[in-house]
């Protein structure tokens, strides 16, 4: 719970922060967006590459990449996991619509006619942030003890989500704090549902056991109720 609060703490308020100044029009906006672009292009000619990576986070990709954890989770009996992820993407990608359609900002001039619709927040990389930070703070904790394991996937895990937040800045969909600003509503909405989900969780313990709280459980009852929970043997083989 406590990780699920500071992914809120952090996230929210940098949204707010971002999306106040984008409405405002506040000049260091434009300052952190004309510095970041000019680093993003010190590189040229990876515009073949960077369009295949922001193929690979479009939001339809996304969608996939959702449906395939999810599946692999529910044939593994981790159904929760499963419908958790699904929720939060679902969720999070209509909180991200109506704030597009709330802040509505223009799109970069030369960006790409494919491109269409409102530059705040980046689509691509807030449901790739999503899925991101999900497997970090929700799936990894519970399939994966070994923490050094887990440490180097979160490495690459976030390494891939910046080479998606560059790679939208590169082709000019998008601006710097779009897909900063995306990844901080990420995290925020990440939180929150994770936080939903464990108010709902200990609101279930507590009806089944008939107590309004955990700490009035009977050792007995409260052993009786573990049994029905499965084991951590039983994430076995989700991930090596």
């Amino acid at each position: 719970m406590k990780r699920y609060s500071k992914a809120i703490y952090w996230g929210l308020p940098i949204s707010l922060i971002l999306a106040i100044s984008i409405i405002l029009h506040l000049g260091w906006i434009n300052a952190f967006d004309n510095f970041f672009e000019g680093l993003v292009h010190i590189v040229p000619n990876l515009k073949g590459l960077m369009l295949k990576i922001t193929f690979l986070a479009d939001t339809k990709v996304d969608l996939i990449w959702m449906v395939l954890i999810a599946v692999i989770l529910w044939f593994r009996k981790q159904r929760p996991l499963a419908t958790n992820l699904v929720l939060t993407m679902i969720t999070g990608d209509a909180v991200g619509w109506v704030i597009k359609h709330l802040i509505q900002r223009a799109r970069p001039v030369p960006h790409l006619a494919v491109d269409d619709g409102f530059s705040f927040p980046s689509g691509h990389t807030l449901g790739m942030g999503m899925i991101v930070i999900w497997i970090i703070m929700v799936l990894l904790p519970v399939v994966l003890k070994d923490r050094t394991k887990r440490f180097w996937i979160d490495f690459l895990l976030i390494v891939w989500l910046v080479i998606v937040m560059i790679s939208r800045v590169y082709v000019y969909a998008h601006y710097p704090s779009d897909v900063c600003g995306s990844v901080a509503i990420a995290l925020t909405w990440v939180g929150v549902m994770q936080f939903v989900f464990e108010k709902i969780k200990n609101y279930k313990t507590r009806k089944f056991l008939g107590v309004n709280k955990i700490d009035k459980v009977s050792p007995e009852a409260l052993a009786d109720f573990m049994q029905t929970i499965p084991s951590p043997e039983s994430f076995d083989g989700i991930i090596p």
